[in-house]
């Protein structure tokens, strides 16, 4: 669950910074607008029945932060249509359903916490909040909103079936949705994501629409069966997809990904497409991808600002527009059929730039240092015949060198894929890059 507690964290921090500066806008706002002492909350009131909350029923606007617990089984906030601070509901242990269908605009957060009985919520006429967090919500089934404007979405650890009420939400910070072992389907109009997408550990079978998103900062998925981004045109930070369950992966719009690249670990993908990526600013990873034997879309990459990690079964590896790789590279392959000739001369033009370079394939392997590939390139003494004249030399010359490289921590990286830290896989696959 590690995952599910770095985000949380993370977004709740935000969520906070967001509730306290909400609160501080709102308090200048307010001095010079009259609002009845009865819907004034001060800085924060507590409602623990349903009579507390029928207090505020003659209220259009509440001012300040509302926090609801108690043993209430259910509640309604009425008439109230704007609150100017924070809606909390938190461990409120009897609470089936609880509604709150007049209110539009919830200036600071809505948050959903330890209601282990609630199975409803609803928020038809919300169209506007800063967060919105849904945690440890074990029975619910439907959330409603008619959200058009939000900073943060997380939705975590509920019983949600279908996440399907974005349609009118186009720009968010971050948009979050991690272990909902019920959950099939996402879809969401959203055309930017300023900070982070990320979907993982969901259930097993989760299908992912966000086929108007245009550009996004950093995405994240694991644990897709399915996944749609037929806009998608840039990636500015970091793009992986680990740990899914899809057999293809088709991105076609794509032109760039400011920083590492990884496609690990998806057991079933067969195809994947990515036909107008040109640019990897970082790290290019695609390892452990059991069923994937092809991969030929690759080939209008010219610039990878890291190191290249390949590893698998693969025969083809299309890298023809290839001009530069700032670090250094690692293709390993059990298939016997593949050959490193394009690789080893890209390498022996300097255009890997790294320190390692190791090229292996089932059959006979290849690798060497930069540094020992230059030294060799420039004494021309006919030792390649030599080198290829047994297999069995040449495998133990490319252990030796592989195993060399990996204990350097340079471009061979042992790929353990953590099966419940999303977080954990990056911080893995960062340190190696660097």
């Amino acid at each position: 669950m590690q995952f599910k507690s770095f985000s949380i964290a993370a977004l709740l921090a935000t969520s906070a910074l967001a509730a306290d500066s909400s609160s501080s806008s709102s308090s200048t706002k307010t001095s010079s607008t009259s609002i009845p002492s009865g819907c004034s909350l001060g800085s924060s009131a507590t409602a623990t029945a349903q009579s507390d909350l029928d207090e505020y029923s003659g209220c259009t606007t509440l001012v300040g932060n509302l926090t609801i617990s108690g043993v209430l089984g259910s509640g309604a906030i009425a008439n109230v249509q704007k609150i100017d601070g924070s809606l909390r509901i938190y461990n409120a242990t009897d609470l089936v359903t609880f509604s709150a269908d007049s209110i539009e605009e919830i200036t600071g957060s809505l948050e959903l916490q330890s209601l282990t009985v609630l199975t409803t919520a609803s928020f038809g006429a919300l169209e506007k909040v800063g967060t919105i967090s849904l945690i440890t919500l074990p029975a619910i089934s439907t959330f409603a909103t008619n959200l058009k404007s939000a900073s943060n979405i997380l939705i975590s650890d509920t019983s949600l079936e279908s996440i399907d009420g974005f349609s009118a939400l186009k720009t968010v910070d971050s948009f979050n949705i991690n272990n909902n072992r019920y959950l099939t389907s996402v879809k969401a109009s959203l055309s930017t994501v300023s900070n982070a997408l990320e979907l993982g550990f969901n259930g097993q079978n989760t299908a992912l629409s966000f086929d108007e998103l245009i550009w996004a900062n950093n995405i994240t998925l694991s644990s897709v069966s399915n996944v749609s981004f037929a806009k998608l045109q840039k990636v500015n930070a970091s793009m992986g997809f680990i740990n899914n369950t899809f057999t293809d992966l088709t991105v076609d719009e794509l032109e760039s990904v400011g920083q590492t690249f990884t496609i690990s670990s998806n057991d079933d993908l067969e195809n994947v497409s990515f036909q107008n990526l040109t640019t990897i600013g970082g790290g290019f990873v695609i390892a452990n991808n059991t069923n994937l034997k092809t991969i030929d879309t690759f080939s209008e990459v010219t610039t990878i600002g890291g190191a290249l990690n390949v590893i698998g079964n693969f025969t083809t590896l299309d890298l023809s527009s290839l001009k530069s790789v700032k670090g250094g590279a690692d293709i390993e392959t059990s298939a016997s059929n593949f050959s490193c000739d394009a690789l080893k001369k890209l390498q022996s033009k300097g255009a890997i730039q790294g320190d390692n370079f190791v090229c292996k394939n089932g059959a006979v392997s290849s690798s060497a240092s930069s540094s020992v590939s230059s030294s060799a390139s420039s004494t021309k003494s006919g030792s390649s015949k030599s080198s290829s004249a047994s297999s069995d030399d040449s495998s133990d010359s490319s252990s030796s060198s592989s195993s060399s490289s990996k204990s350097s921590g340079a471009a061979g990286i042992a790929y353990t894929i953590p099966q419940a830290s999303l977080f954990g896989l990056f911080a893995t696959v960062l340190s190696a890059l660097l």
